[in-house]
């Protein structure tokens, strides 16, 4: 298969995939399918790992394109690490952990355009900071004082409780959104996987300042913590600058082991429909994924790709050609446990059972017949750059390293990725697609108006 013409690829990339993508795929497709050298991967490995003293996981990187330091702070744990008549407790805890606490330090982080956010998923919740290196030392300092001694109180939990609401209405007024919650619920429900990372009323209300204090007693120790951070300072001046502000961490275990047990629903997986007022309807078929593991996860990533991610796509034509959707997409949501493989489209509601009926066509074919050669061809090639372009800034490509590190892959990984999609071969790609999307695994989700 690498023996095909790379002249006769590329125009097929061409048509399939449109001009725009001929010259980044082309240099992988002349270098013989493999690495693609890079200013990240030039001399051997640009990621480096090692642990502080109080057993802190630090991971790091120098990219020199800009004056910018990144930095995430990883807590193991998640939403496994809820009960789950908590849920939402990792990303309560997380942010009112993170939260500026008095006016002088937001005045700081705004007179110096410091950017934070906080995000949680399934195995850990994180803290994201980005500014300008010269103010990283001053920043780490600001955020570490908020992080090692944080302010659990029933005015701030009550008002962020009132925040995390709102984020579930939100949730809820998409029906993609729906759909994707409901999949959850369909695989895992009862289990701290079945839900949002917001959580439900219920469940905040459950939430006392002193399990925030206990989630944070437990989760936020060295050992169940890790550290990314990607900089244009020299690997020994960005290690030296985390170790002198991380080092404040108080030492303790990983709590990993210390998680909700986590359980898949058999199938068959009854079809559901989530009724919505609304001119359209989305819908979803998912099916359960495995176990993370390196392997799986390229194969997973090209499956997406070649199945429903953009133009050229197996099912655009259902957008293009018949007419039946405003959107289709394939998504994975790949976790250490487990995961959810999603293929969806949105219709017009009167579409709806029609849409269905192509999409679930579309999907049985692309089980029953495989990938052309020339389709996983094209597919390793752009999945290759996509990895490249979606990696290329220094916050997405810390979140990267971050996800892999803390989901086991490790950040080593990154360096890797290349290596292992090159490998990978037209027979292995066929036979993970019959082993992921067998519609005995499937579980349909409809949310539109009432037919």
């Amino acid at each position: 298969m690498n023996a095909y013409p790379p002249f006769s690829l590329l125009l097929f990339l061409g048509r399939r995939f449109g001009p725009g993508i001929v010259l980044i795929a082309g240099l992988f497709v002349l270098a013989g399918a493999g690495v693609v050298p890079g200013r990240f991967s030039e001399g051997g490995s640009s990621v480096r790992r090692s642990n502080l003293d109080n057993g802190l996981t630090v991971v790091t990187q120098t990219d020199t394109a800009s004056a910018v330091t990144v930095v995430e702070i990883i807590v193991k744990g998640g939403a496994r690490a809820e009960p789950v008549a908590k849920a939402g407790l990792s990303y309560l805890a997380t942010r009112i952990t993170a939260e500026i606490q008095d006016s002088d330090t937001a005045r700081d982080f705004m007179v110096k355009a410091l950017r934070t956010s906080v995000t949680s998923r399934d195995d850990a919740s994180i803290i994201h900071l980005e500014c300008l290196t010269e103010f990283a030392d001053s920043a780490l300092a600001s955020l570490l004082k908020i992080l090692t001694d944080p302010l659990f109180t029933n005015i701030r939990l009550d008002r962020l409780t009132e925040a995390l609401n709102h984020q579930q209405r939100i949730q809820a007024d998409d029906a993609v959104n729906e759909a994707r919650l409901a999949q959850r619920e369909a695989f895992f429900g009862g289990t701290s996987s079945g839900g949002s990372i917001f959580g439900t009323e219920a469940s905040l209300a459950t939430i006392k300042p002193k399990d925030l204090k206990a989630f944070h007693a437990r989760r936020f120790v060295a050992g169940n913590m890790i550290v990314v951070a990607v900089s244009d300072l020299e690997p020994v001046q960005l290690l030296t600058l985390i170790e002198r502000h991380f080092k404040a961490l108080k030492p303790g275990p990983s709590s990993e082991s210390d998680t909700e047990p986590f359980s898949l629903k058999n199938p068959p997986y009854p079809i559901r429909t989530i009724v919505k007022e609304q001119q359209q309807s989305v819908v979803s078929c998912a099916f359960p994924l495995a176990p993370i593991s390196r392997r799986d996860y390229v194969l997973v990533s090209l499956i997406e790709n070649i199945l429903g991610r953009g133009p050229g796509s197996r099912l655009w034509g259902l957008r293009t050609d018949k007419k039946l959707a405003y959107s289709v997409s394939a998504l994975a949501t790949p976790f250490r446990q487990g995961g959810i493989f999603e293929a969806y489209l949105e219709t017009d509601a009167l579409k709806t059972d029609t849409s269905k009926e192509a999409l679930e066509e579309e999907l049985r074919r692309f089980f029953l017949d495989g990938i052309s050669s020339e389709e996983f061809l094209a597919g390793r090639a752009v999945l290759q750059a996509d990895f490249l372009r979606a990696n290329e800034t220094k916050a997405n490509r810390t979140s990267t390293l971050g996800f892999f590190e803390s989901t086991g892959l490790g950040a080593d990984f990154f360096d890797q990725f290349a290596g292992e999609l090159s490998s990978m071969t037209h027979d292995e790609t066929n036979a993970a697609v019959k082993r992921l999307l067998d519609p005995a695994r499937a579980s349909w989700i409809i949310v539109g108006p009432k037919r």
